[in-house]
């Protein structure tokens, strides 16, 4: 299970949309509620070709910074830097036939500093 969620990573980390894509199901499902914790919609995509698209797009513009990333099991948590704010994420993930089912990313919304 972690060995989907090591590659997972080491694609993010290389900016390989093709790669993050190739590790979903054809109809696999990411999910990233992370964005609501800075005020935007959640991103909610389905299937493998959909999958890869918005990767693409998403490394386009700069991709994503991940750091301190840990795995246990079929969760990950890391991480992200979006412009100059920092999230802290936790993915879940379920598998079927060795590929990603779902992926679901849940993210704390950064401390406010008042």
């Amino acid at each position: 299970m972690s060995a989907l969620l090591e590659k997972y990573s080491q694609c993010l980390k290389a900016g390989d949309a093709g790669g993050v894509a190739a590790l979903f199901a054809e109809d696999g499902g990411f999910y990233d509620d992370a964005p609501s914790a800075l005020g935007f919609q959640a991103i909610d995509v389905k299937g493998r070709q959909n999958i890869e698209e918005f990767f693409r797009e998403t490394f386009k513009r700069g991709g994503l910074q991940l750091a301190n990333v840990a795995i246990n099991g079929n969760a990950m948590r890391y991480d992200v830097t979006v412009g100059k704010t920092v999230l802290l994420c936790l993915g879940l993930l379920t598998e079927a036939k060795g590929l990603i089912k779902t992926y679901k990313v849940v993210a704390v919304p950064p401390a406010s500093h008042h």
